[in-house]
């Protein structure tokens, strides 16, 4: 009976072990830009790599260390290394909660308080300057809420440097003009485009002009809004088609507030995060060829005419 028993066990363990290992969890694609604090050339960034090389390092260190920790409020969050290969890390990023535990005591019920780390995995890509971030609510209730916080805390290490990074959702091309196509009325639009970044990404004329405000006013972003209250505003790809492509491609922002079938509805990038699904693990390291898979979903995610919205790819 007993043999039967461990039987059952193992089988239900191997069973266990067969599932995981075709479960997927979705993870978000986001950009991060690295921006210089001031026009000019500090001292501090003559001094040092350039600002692709030293976050590369940011990211790095984190792969190698055992733990980084860092507080945001009363909040705290760490980092913990996994795995590398490339130009690809992958992290934990865990938020640590105060929970509370039920367990058997001599008379009565006894309540003992436990700090639990649930984390979510991390994958940067440094040659794209991309981050996907695994979607678990019971981890982080808002992925937006998650990557804020990292973008802070990757702003104050390179301001060290006399940088500030800044992250935003990558989405696909077509989710924007769909809002615009289907909408009966159109209240209102608000972009917000990253400075110039990356120098080969989005339209030239649109670099020109974004790289000519940067060096009148120094600015991280730029914000622009139109609003016609009766909902008459009007877009079309001829006057606005290059700088929703910017945001799309290379980093920024944008909402819209607009009606369909009488009902209204505001829709961000935010809403239309493009996802990947990649295997779930919880301690084995990644293989070889899911390794490359990653690599492969990365640079999709990198090119507008090849980012999907959601990419169901089970492969």
């Amino acid at each position: 009976m007993i043999d039967l028993f461990e039987h059952i066990a193992r089988s239900n363990l191997q069973q266990n072990e067969t599932l995981m290992k075709h479960l997927k969890s979705p993870f978000f694609a986001y950009r991060y830009l690295v921006t210089p604090i001031n026009n000019q050339s500090t001292i501090i960034q003559a001094a040092n790599k350039s600002k692709e090389e030293l976050m590369k390092d940011l990211v790095a260190e984190l792969n190698t260390n055992t733990k980084t920790e860092w507080h945001k409020g009363t909040k705290r969050y760490l980092i913990y290394g996994f795995q590398n290969r490339n130009d690809i890390y992958i992290l934990k990023y865990a938020r640590i909660t105060n929970e509370k535990i039920y367990k058997e005591g001599e008379s009565d019920i006894e309540i003992e308080g436990i700090k639990s780390a649930k984390f979510v995995f991390l994958i940067i890509d440094v040659k794209y300057q991309i981050i996907l971030i695994e979607r678990n609510s019971s981890v982080f209730s808002s992925i937006r809420t998650a990557i804020n916080t990292l973008s802070n805390y990757f702003r104050e290490k390179m301001r060290e440097f006399d940088y500030v990074v800044n992250m935003y959702p990558l989405v696909s091309k077509r989710s924007f003009w769909n809002y615009v196509e289907e909408a009966d009325k159109i209240f209102e639009l608000h972009l917000v485009l990253n400075a110039p970044n990356m120098p080969f990404l989005g339209n030239s004329d649109t670099r020109d002009v974004l790289e000519k405000i940067k060096e009148t006013t120094n600015n991280e972003e730029f914000e622009i809004g139109f609003r016609n209250k009766e909902g008459g505003l009007t877009i079309i790809k001829e006057s606005l088609g290059n700088w929703i492509n910017y945001i799309q491609e290379v980093g920024g922002k944008y909402w819209i507030k607009f009606k369909k079938d009488g009902v209204d509805e505001l829709k961000s990038s935010y809403d239309d995060t493009a996802k990947t699904r990649i295997p779930k693990k919880k301690t084995e390291q990644y293989t070889d060829e899911e390794l490359t898979n990653i690599e492969d979903k990365t640079k999709l995610m990198h090119n507008l005419e090849t980012r999907t919205e959601n990419d169901e790819d089970e492969s």
